[in-house]
């Protein structure tokens, strides 16, 4: 947390030197303004990372969205209960990632996995909220191949991703999330 803070600072004098010397402001810096929404991620500032109000910004390129999916996903796997509400966060995850893959065209590994993870989620999604979201039972199955086949595509763009450490904190959150909804009734 405190080289999280550390950074912010350091963006943040960025942002203001960008902004014509004005704290606080928004500036038109791509770079600067999704490092802080990354250390807002990374902080789970979900109010925080609002407040940058990305999506009043025209910036190009697919990272926006993802930011958005992220952050959408992430907050969801803090809850501890998945209630009929979390479906609105992760319908946000899914369209931004969507969103975020048709953007890059398909080339980004990272917007793939990201959608990947959001279908992961889906495939063990309470049936009884499905049903109240009018998504037929048997799509679980269909959530999965698709989770499955999303993995993949992205591991043939990026073969190397599989070696990467995959213990950071929101994993580590993603996987208790999913142990939970798996192990308990529906």
């Amino acid at each position: 947390m405190d080289n999280l803070k550390a950074a912010l600072e350091i963006f943040t004098r960025l942002r203001t030197r960008a902004a014509g010397g004005v704290a606080n402001t928004a500036c038109d810096d791509k770079e600067i303004e999704l490092g802080i929404a990354a250390i807002f991620l990374d902080m789970g500032a979900w109010g925080s990372f609002d407040n940058l109000q990305l999506e009043k910004r025209l910036f190009s390129g697919f990272e926006t969205s993802l930011f958005f999916s992220v952050r959408n996903f992430r907050e969801l796997t803090q809850v501890e209960t998945i209630l009929p509400e979390h479906a609105v966060l992760l319908g946000q995850a899914l369209h931004w990632a969507a969103l975020a893959v048709e953007k890059s065209e398909g080339t980004s590994a990272s917007c793939i996995t990201q959608l990947s993870h959001c279908y992961r989620l889906l495939s063990v999604w309470p049936k009884s909220m499905l049903k109240a979201l009018d998504i037929k039972e048997n799509k679980q199955h269909e959530f999965k191949q698709k989770e499955e086949s999303l993995f993949a595509l992205a591991r043939n763009l990026e073969p190397y991703r599989n070696k990467l450490k995959k213990n950071e904190p929101w994993r580590q959150r993603e996987q208790q999330l999913l142990k939970r909804m798996t192990t308990s009734p529906h």
